[in-house]
């Protein structure tokens, strides 16, 4: 998977690589934006239809970022992409890019409709709004809140260059 040079993006596989992204969203949701940590981990994250990925710091072999994708198979060409976390030092240094891109292969390669299209919808905080919208993403309706920040729903459409 395509990630900063400093980073590793894994395709989350084991039980010990969920732990250690769900302790990163802990950290960053929970104890620094102040999420009810029974809102935090939720049953998406559970299913066989999601996808976590988590990126790993080359030097030291923490994981840095984690992020999910969420798919439904009667809705195919259409995913969710969420929980989208960096730890504190690492933000700035291109791993939510890096994270954003994985999971973005991954529905393409895996989630596209017929046509080879997949469109990727998230809810994205405010303050990152701006940061989803470098990578693509065009913000829709109205502000709301969800687990008392606010945020704002953004897409994309990719395509398939095979089909």
């Amino acid at each position: 998977m395509t990630a900063a040079p400093h980073i590793a993006v894994e395709r989350v596989s084991t039980p010990e690589q969920l732990a250690e992204a769900f302790a990163l969203r802990l950290v960053v949701f929970v104890e620094e934006q102040g999420v009810p940590p029974w809102e935090e981990v939720d049953d998406a994250d559970f299913t066989d239809t999601t996808t976590h990925v988590i990126a790993r710091d080359l030097d030291g072999g923490d994981v840095v970022g984690t992020a999910r994708l969420l798919t439904d198979p009667a809705h195919l060409g259409e995913v969710h992409i969420g929980r989208v976390a960096v730890a504190q030092a690492a933000r700035g240094s291109r791993v939510g890019a890096a994270l954003m891109a994985a999971l973005e292969a991954i529905a393409v390669a895996e989630h596209h409709d017929q046509y080879g299209n997949v469109t990727v919808l998230l809810s994205a905080q405010i303050q990152a709004l701006g940061f989803y919208e470098r990578l693509g993403y065009m913000p829709s309706g109205r502000i709301y809140l969800d687990a008392g920040i606010e945020h704002r729903d953004a897409a994309k459409i990719l395509s398939h260059p095979a089909l």
